[in-house]
Formats: C-alpha cells, sequence, structure tokens
C-alpha cells in the first residue's frame, strides 16, 4: 500500500510541475504523461519521476 501511494504521489507532483509550466489542466497533464510514457516505451511512473527530478534539479 505504502508503495502504490508513492507511486501515485510522484505522478502527482509530475501532474503539477506539467500544470504549472504548460499552464494546463490536470487532465490534459496526465495525457501528455501518458503520451511520453508511450513514445519512451517506459512506465508511466518512471516518466512521472523523470520529470520531478529534471524539474527538481536532482541527478
Amino acid at each position: 500500500m505504502k508503495t502504490a501511494m508513492a507511486l501515485r504521489s510522484g505522478i502527482e507532483q509530475a501532474k503539477g510541475i506539467l500544470m504549472s509550466q504548460r499552464r494546463c489542466t490536470a487532465d490534459e497533464a496526465f495525457a501528455i504523461l501518458v503520451t511520453l510514457s508511450s513514445q519512451a516505451n517506459r512506465k508511466l511512473r518512471d516518466v512521472a519521476a523523470a520529470v520531478v527530478q529534471h524539474a527538481t534539479g536532482q541527478p
């Protein structure tokens, strides 16, 4: 359960970052994440983590 909540938290953070950067809705931000995930053939949680890492400047 903790893992599921942590994954959801990361996705929500990434959505918030995209909403702020692109001035879009939550649904649009989620669609962007899904598209990036599909194009990169990576899991949604991994794409979300990369968005958060990039925004926070973490390696």
